[in-house]
Formats: C-alpha cells, sequence, structure tokens
C-alpha cells in the first residue's frame, strides 16, 4: 500500500510540475484538473499521503515526502482500488482536515460553491463547463477561483457588485 501511495504522491507532483503546493492547490487540481475524485475526497487522499509520509506538510505547504526520481510512474496515472479504499476508510473516520487545521469545503467560507450555483443563471447550464473556463482564468491572472469565477460571471453578463464585497471579504480574511 506505502508504494502506491508513494506512486500516488509522485504522479501528483510531476503532472503539476512543482515540488511545493498549498493544501488548497492540491484539492484543486486534483479535483479540477485530473479529475481523479471529489473535494471531500482529494482532502482524504492529502491526509492519508501525509499520515504515510508520502507527503510532507510543513508551514502551511506540502512537498515530497520522498525523493520520487526513480519511481516509475503510468503516463495516464489513476489512483488504484487500494488508493481509493484508503481515502474512504479515511472519510469514514471524519477527519478531512487541512492541514492548517481548518475544516475543508464550504465551511471555511470559500464563495466559489456560491458562485457556481449562480452560474446557470447567467447561461452557464454545464457547470462543469464553467468550473473549467474559472480555472483557466485563474492559471492565466493568477488569481484565488471565487475571484476568477466573479470575472466569467461578468463577462457572462451577470452583475456582479453585491459579491463583489462578499469575494473581496473573503479573500482579504484567507489572505
Amino acid at each position: 500500500m506505502s508504494d502506491e501511495l508513494n506512486v500516488c504522491a509522485a504522479a501528483f507532483f510531476r503532472s503539476i510540475g512543482k515540488d511545493v503546493v498549498t493544501p488548497k492547490e492540491f484539492t484543486m487540481y486534483v479535483t479540477l484538473d485530473v479529475k481523479w475524485m471529489s473535494s471531500k475526497e482529494a482532502s482524504a487522499l492529502m491526509q492519508v499521503l501525509i499520515e504515510e509520509k508520502a507527503m510532507v506538510s510543513s508551514n502551511g505547504y506540502l512537498k515530497p515526502g520522498k525523493d520520487f526520481s526513480s519511481l516509475q510512474v503510468p503516463i495516464a496515472y489513476r489512483p488504484t482500488d487500494a488508493v481509493r479504499n484508503a481515502v474512504a476508510a479515511k472519510m469514514k473516520k471524519g477527519k478531512t482536515q487541512t492541514p492548517a487545521g481548518k475544516a475543508s469545503g464550504a465551511d471555511t467560507g470559500d464563495m466559489f460553491p456560491e458562485l457556481v450555483a449562480l452560474s446557470g443563471e447567467y447561461g452557464w447550464s454545464n457547470k462543469g463547463k464553467f468550473i473549467a473556463e474559472c480555472n483557466s482564468v485563474r492559471k492565466k491572472l493568477g488569481v484565488e477561483t471565487a475571484v476568477a469565477a466573479l470575472l466569467v460571471l461578468r463577462d457572462s453578463g451577470a452583475d456582479v457588485r453585491e459579491l463583489t464585497e462578499k469575494v473581496y471579504a473573503n479573500s482579504v480574511k484567507k489572505g
């Protein structure tokens, strides 16, 4: 099992192209970019990888726990059933906390889920396409996901004046 977790961590760090990421980057990448699993499962995967020393959490950042340079990773890697079972077991325990100690998901005051819910009212019938567009804007501009979603909604004709204040307040709280 430890070998499979090492392969999973190596695949993540190789595909993202970085050696240091934030817990939020990990969750977003695993959920939206490579589409391995849901956000809650991604948080549980992060905890499992940290517990098994495949990743290390320090000062709010995640780093590889080992040197994975000699490890062979399949080109189109997807987590195995054993990794998914470990994630499911972790979720049953109910301990999907980020290393910073904050609960994952909507408990953090993130506006993104609310903005995704609004996207249908402004011509985005497919939430997946809306999220992909937000992710693209986030990468291009280097902004938070909620800010990118706000820009996408604005470009779709939404009046985002009221939402701007909420997103700004949440961004200031996080930063």
